[in-house]
């Protein structure tokens, strides 16, 4: 067996298909904002304009978090911000070790496929940052109702330039 198969069987990689159904697409806006006359701002924009407009203030924001800076969103809706927490090795109530250090799976599923008892162990290896950086949506401030049916997931593409950032020293937060 291959080790690209190996990581895909270990990870249980199925093709899964989903829908988004409870949703809004940037076309169903576009034909909303069309359908009540553009609400008196200005002249009418194609549906390529549009889609410019949207994917440039995407862009922006995405480069705006890549570079740590905090995203405050306009009507008190929130802000999206980086945030930094130290990691730690501590001994809980129990006597069991937790470690707080984030797991290197690419090292560790290497291993795993090299070594049958690693992964019949299911040994990890580590990667021993200071800091370990997430995206957050803070709602506190937010003035709007069902605030806890709300999230943000960033992009793939958006959370390796991000890390990248980090490493290279670029990017920082201050909490």
């Amino acid at each position: 067996m291959e080790f690209k198969e190996f990581r895909e069987l270990v990870q249980k990689k199925d093709k899964k298909d989903f829908k988004i159904t409870n949703s809004f697409n940037i076309y169903q806006i576009y034909k909303f904002i069309r359908k009540n006359h553009w609400y008196d701002i200005g002249r009418p924009v194609t549906e390529k304009e549009f889609y410019s407009i949207i994917r440039g203030i995407n862009n922006r924001l995405a480069d705006n978090l890549v570079h740590g800076e905090s995203i405050a969103f306009p009507e008190r809706m929130g802000t999206l911000e980086l945030r930094k927490r130290k990691t730690k090795v501590s001994i809980d109530k129990n006597g069991k070790l937790k470690i707080g250090y984030p797991i290197d799976w690419d090292k560790t599923l290497r291993l795993w496929y090299e070594d049958k008892e690693a992964h019949d162990n299911k040994t990890l290896i580590r990667n021993e940052t200071e800091y370990i950086y997430r995206v957050k949506y803070d709602k506190y401030n937010a003035t709007y109702t069902n605030k806890i049916f709300y999230e943000f997931k960033i992009h793939k593409k958006v959370k390796v330039a991000l890390k990248e950032n980090i490493n290279k020293g670029i990017t920082d937060t201050l909490w």
